[in-house]
């Protein structure tokens, strides 16, 4: 009751009218806006971009599109920390060590990707290395996938 008091007050859903004895009662599409706002609720939504679909300045298809993008974003911040803790539990890491572990996997694709090319020219130099080979080693290198293996996050690491 609460719930639908603060929606009411907030001005989501209001009241079709008042009982005699000023309690509010709310009619047939009141009750539906109510459902439609507790189920985008239940899907994590904030009262703001409710409030903008109940008012039909947004499609609850663009709000669904755009809230799964930040779900994918959030899924795989939590994929490569699961991965981080996992490789930290496998190995005993020292906190310092940990530190550098998480730090790596927030590295963009860029920055690894730089990381990889830095150590490609470590090991094979770049006057006196056949440019196809290296060209091939680049090509081979791997991406840190979304959800790492314990193992994956070693070896970049161990690169690192």
């Amino acid at each position: 009751m609460r719930t639908i008091r603060f929606y009411s007050d907030s001005g989501v859903v209001t009241p079709t009218t008042r009982s005699p004895a000023g309690y509010r009662l709310y009619d047939l599409d009141a009750l539906l806006r109510l459902e439609l706002l507790r189920t985008l609720r239940e899907l994590g939504m904030d009262l703001a971009t409710i409030q903008r679909v109940l008012d039909r300045e947004v499609s609850v298809a663009e709000v669904a599109a755009a809230h799964t993008d930040a779900l994918d974003v959030q899924i795989r911040v939590l994929q490569v920390q699961r991965s981080v803790l996992r490789a930290v539990a496998g190995y005993g890491s020292d906190p310092e060590e940990i530190k550098h572990v998480y730090r790596l996997t927030q590295l963009s694709d860029e920055e690894r990707r730089r990381l990889i090319d830095d150590f490609v020219e470590g090991t094979f130099g770049t006057v006196d290395a056949d440019p196809a080979a290296v060209a091939m080693v680049r090509a081979a290198t791997p991406d840190l996938p979304d959800d790492p293996s314990s193992e994956q996050v070693a070896a970049w690491v161990e690169l690192a």
